[in-house]
């Protein structure tokens, strides 16, 4: 279990960042519904979220390849 730290940690960063995403966006919504703005940046925003949510989905893969091959060589 000692071994997966790394992953649970990373999982939490994860959850946090997600959750100041979440908080953030709660505001932009409310400012562009009060100043009746255009919602071009909250696409914006939502792509990026996805691009960062992929991107550490793909490094905790790639990473649990690198051990597992690894661990084969030894």
């Amino acid at each position: 279990m000692i071994n997966y730290l790394w992953l649970f940690i990373l999982g939490g960063i994860a959850v946090t960042a997600l959750l100041f995403f979440l908080l953030m966006l709660s505001r932009d919504a409310f400012l562009i519904r009060k100043v009746k703005r255009k919602k071009g940046p909250l696409l914006v925003n939502f792509s990026l979220l996805v691009i960062t949510l992929s991107s550490l989905g793909l490094i905790v893969y790639l990473f649990t390849l690198l051990k597992e091959q690894i661990e084969l060589l030894q």
